[in-house]
Parts: C-alpha cells; structure tokens; sequence
C-alpha cells in the first residue's frame, strides 16, 4: 500500500516522463525537418548545378551559330559585339548585307580577293561577250551589285560577278553537278592541245564514291597508242589540267608504233551539300554520363 509521501513522488515521475517524450517528438521531429531540408538543398543544388550546365551550352551553341554566320559572311554584327541578336538574326539577308559589313569573312575574301587573283585569272578560260559593254570595256558588276534596288537585280549583277571575275576558275575546276559529256570534252580538248586524237574515251560504268563528303567521282577509261613523246605530251597536259584527274590503274606496253596505254581514271564534281546537325547530350555528373 502506497504512503503519502509515495504520492507527490510518483507525479513527479511521471511529469518527467512526459516531458522526456515530449522532448524526444521534439528532437524527432526537429531531425525530420533538418533532414528533409538538407536532402531538398542538395536537390536544389544538384538541380541549380545542372540546369546551368545546360544554359552554358545552349550559350555555347548559339555563339559557335553566330560566329559561323559572321564567318561565311552570310550578315554582319551591327553592334560588332561578336554575337548576333535575335533580330540580326531575324534581319539577316546575304542579298541584301554589302560586302563592307562582313570583311575578314570568307565571302568577303573569295568576292574581293580571289575574283580577282592573277594567277586563276592566267589559267581561267576567255570570258563570254556578256561581260564586255558595247565598247568593249569590261563591266563592274562588283558596282552594279552595290547599286542594286531589287534582290533580282541584285543576285543577277551577283552571279555576273563571279562569271566574269577569276572566280570562273572554280566551277571549271571543280563542277558543282555531274556532267559526263562536258567532261569528255574537256578530255578531247587536252587531247587536241597535245596533238593526238583519242583511240577510245569513255566513262566507266562503275560506281565509284569519294571518301569526302560532298564530292563526287566520273569513272573515265581512256586508251592511247602512238609515239612516246606524243603520248608522254597528252599525260604531262592531263596532268597540268586545271581539272583534277586521278588515274587509278594504267597498262603500259612498247609497241612499233610507240606506247599503248590504258588507264583508268576519276574525274570529280560538287553533289549537294548540306549543314550538319550535331546533337550533344549534357549529362549532370560524370556518374551518369557513364552509367548511359
């Protein structure tokens, strides 16, 4: 049987329990929430973190973009802040950006710098009557191009321009379709130019690709047979041709006439190019870049 004095001394037993397990909910509790707190900052760190990742390389695509455009002279940067704005951007039209806005660019350099180069111009064929006026004095379509008012005015006084300046070197060189017979008669015109008419010129029937991207391959058989210097002649001017040809494959055999060759070559020309995309994945730790 419980005293008086057991009494007061068991509530106080108790208050203290209470109080320790109101301390503990507490301490529980406190722990709960700073845990949870701790486990969401390191999220939003992560998350922060990440997304900034993806913000520096969207920044980094679009400059590589703008400086790309800059590059090639398609428009130039009105602010000259090395980066084009939404609106240039929006703005930009090569017909209508003057050559002055874009120097240093590479349309600035092929249009300025190579049209007019002495050493294509030496090799280049004769211009056509439409680049000479009535007296026969050579037209500036560089001028009428800056004077242009309409953008069909403009793109015609622009391709006047590389026709009758040093540029047409380049489409001879390397033509931007195929075109088989203009090919064999580039060949028979080497052959006349060295004094001997072809036995047998022919394009292969083979299919053949270039390792580059964008360009395209003619498959040629030709056949000679006459005197060493004659046949030695024809080669030494293929080879001087402003049009690149590999021969791939040639016979060669001593005959009483001379030399018989055979060979077989690869003439080239521009197929359609186009832009590449590239797609790069930004991952948020080097964990998960392999771990995919």
């Amino acid at each position: 049987m419980a005293t008086t004095n057991e009494k007061p001394a068991k509530g106080k037993r108790l208050q203290i329990s209470k109080a320790q397990q109101l301390t503990m909910l507490e301490v529980l509790g406190a722990s709960l929430i700073l845990g949870t707190c701790i486990v969401i900052s390191i999220f939003l760190i992560k998350y922060i973190k990440f997304n900034t990742k993806i913000i520096g390389a969207k920044n980094e695509a679009i400059s590589s973009y703008s400086q790309s455009i800059l590059n090639v002279g398609i428009c130039g940067d009105k602010d000259e802040n090395g980066r084009l704005s939404d609106k240039e951007l929006k703005d930009c039209d090569p017909n209508t950006t003057s050559l002055n806005d874009v120097q240093n660019s590479l349309r600035f350099n092929v249009l300025e710098k190579i049209a007019v180069n002495e050493d294509l111009e030496s090799v280049a064929r004769k211009r056509t009557g439409d680049c000479y006026d009535d007296q026969g004095k050579r037209i500036d379509f560089a001028k009428l191009y800056n004077s242009s008012r309409s953008d069909a005015e403009r793109q015609k006084n622009s391709q006047m321009r590389k026709i009758c300046s040093a540029l047409r070197v380049i489409p001879d060189a390397l033509p931007a379709q195929k075109n088989t017979e203009a090919l064999m008669a580039s060949l028979n015109q080497i052959f006349i130019l060295s004094g001997w008419e072809p036995e047998t010129l022919q394009p292969r029937d083979d299919t053949v690709t270039s390792d580059i991207a964008g360009l395209g391959v003619i498959p040629v058989n030709l056949r000679m047979e006459g005197s060493a210097p004659v046949v030695l002649t024809t080669l030494d001017n293929i080879e001087k041709s402003i049009r690149e040809f590999d021969i791939n494959t040639a016979n060669v055999e001593w005959t009483n006439s001379g030399i018989s060759l055979q060979a077989s070559a690869d003439a080239y020309y521009l197929t359609d190019n186009t832009s590449f995309e590239t797609t790069e994945t930004v991952y948020a730790s080097d964990k998960a870049r392999k771990a995919k």
